[in-house]
């Protein structure tokens, strides 16, 4: 998947980006990429048969994010409005993700929040002294993700509208990332984990908006054997009926994530479990892979 030199990794520049990589190369070298914009993603677990699992999404078309993720999104400025709130305060969200920006982290985790809801149905808030909610299901529910993923509201009046308390608790810091420069759509990512609330579970939005699959995956099993995961099937169903590739069978990861996808994936492959995951201290400090050449071909370096 990668490799590298020394004290860097090496990620492959998925084929839909190669021309604008090596136009870049050609011209844009020295130059400042497009202001990314600020979003969220969250990694959630669970300790699954053979090994801790993670909950994943497929997003059709080219993503900046990766056409395989996890739940998240850009942040919008309805994430500002002010909401009832337990736990960590943006002060010490800000603190926890070496940021100076209080403003711009409680938009983060606010993002990261509704994003979740509006994808999983997972949601992150409960009544007053009563904790998170254990359970989130039904049509009014599922009227209240669609209603909010067209922004017809906010989040903050879901729950107002709810008397609900939004748990900053339930997220943990995991990493950030950046999108390199030659990319146009590029994103200011910060990472979450989390766990499913007792009670809950994912659905994905009735109407699929934008996203067209999600799933349970075994974060060991799409590195070490992935046909025993439902991801291949998936996509080669997809590039058989999009004649995208001659060879539907080939499964190439790379060609469906982020650098900072795959280092997330690979860091639930290796917890020995849900709890272990998220309990280690993590690398908070920014990372963004640089464009280079490595044998005439285009690649992503990450410097460590």
């Amino acid at each position: 998947m990668s490799g590298g030199r020394g004290n860097e990794r090496i990620f492959a520049v998925p084929r839909a980006y190669s021309t604008a990589a090596r136009a870049w190369m050609e011209r844009g070298l020295g130059l400042h990429g497009s202001t990314p914009r600020h979003g969220a993603a969250t990694v959630f677990v669970r300790d699954g048969e053979h090994g801790v699992e993670t909950l994943m999404l497929h997003r059709p078309g080219r993503q900046s994010m990766g056409t395989l993720s996890f739940p998240g999104g850009v942040c919008e400025t309805s994430d500002d409005e002010p909401l009832d709130w337990h736990g960590p305060t943006p002060a010490q969200w800000a603190h926890k993700v070496l940021s100076e920006d209080i403003g711009r982290t409680r938009r983060s985790v606010v993002a990261a929040a509704r994003k979740v809801f509006v994808e999983t149905g997972i949601l992150l808030a409960g009544t007053p002294g009563h904790g998170v909610a254990e359970s989130v299901d039904g049509a009014d529910w599922m009227t209240s993700r669609e209603r909010l993923a067209a922004e017809e509201f906010s989040f903050a009046d879901l729950l107002a509208k709810r008397s609900l308390t939004f748990h900053s608790e339930c997220l943990r810091p995991l990493s950030h990332w950046i999108t390199s420069d030659f990319i146009h759509q590029r994103v200011d990512l910060q990472f979450y984990s989390a766990a499913v609330p007792v009670g809950q579970r994912p659905v994905p939005l009735a109407t699929q908006r934008g996203v067209a699959w999600l799933d349970w995956v075994d974060a060991r099993a799409l590195f070490e054997d992935p046909w025993s995961t439902p991801v291949p099937e998936l996509f080669r169903r997809q590039s058989e009926e999009a004649s995208l590739t001659d060879d539907p069978w080939h499964f190439d990861l790379n060609e469906l994530t982020t650098p900072g996808v795959q280092c997330a994936l690979e860091a639930v492959a290796h917890a020995g479990s849900a709890v272990a995951f998220l309990a280690a201290r993590r690398d908070l400090r920014v990372k963004s892979p640089r464009l280079d050449l490595r044998d005439g071909e285009p690649v992503l370096v990450l410097d460590e």
